[in-house]
């Protein structure tokens, strides 16, 4: 009896309509379809990268370059990364003579008179005051 059930079973099981659309040969295909659009993808990424990475690279040579003419002689024979220094030296250095000359003398009172105001207070402004002061200036002085 179990021998008849079991065999009954089997037999059932295998005339299922699942196993009427198996096409093996049509999976294979949707299978290499997958795939080659898988490697489709991954190439073009691939490609996508390497513009980035190169777009990067000529930035990067470009912006050495404006760095190195921008010091002159003294970055002549050095490395990129001693000029990255002798250039945020020589920022750093050129902001702080700007603020000292907006600080001190006729740069400090033409900065008074227009705004109303002196670098030290300005500096020491929330970004909400400064936000104010700006649109009221653009009023006062238009764009």
């Amino acid at each position: 009896m179990r021998l008849r059930a079991g065999l009954a079973a089997l037999a059932i099981l295998a005339s299922t309509a699942a196993w009427a659309d198996y096409d093996p040969a049509l999976e294979a295909q949707e299978k290499a379809q997958r795939d080659a659009a898988q490697k489709a993808a991954r190439e073009n990424q691939q490609k996508v990268q390497k513009l980035k990475d190169d777009a990067a690279a000529q930035y990067n040579k470009e912006q050495m370059a404006a760095k190195r003419k921008a010091l002159g002689a003294a970055a002549q024979g050095k490395s990129d990364a001693e000029v990255d220094k002798l250039y945020a030296a020589k920022i750093k250095s050129d902001t702080d003579a700007a603020n000292r000359a907006l600080s001190s003398g006729q740069a400090a009172d033409a900065l008074k008179q227009s705004t109303g105001k002196s670098m030290k207070e300005i500096q020491n402004m929330s970004p909400a005051e400064l936000e104010a002061m700006g649109k009221e200036l653009e009023k006062k002085y238009g764009k």
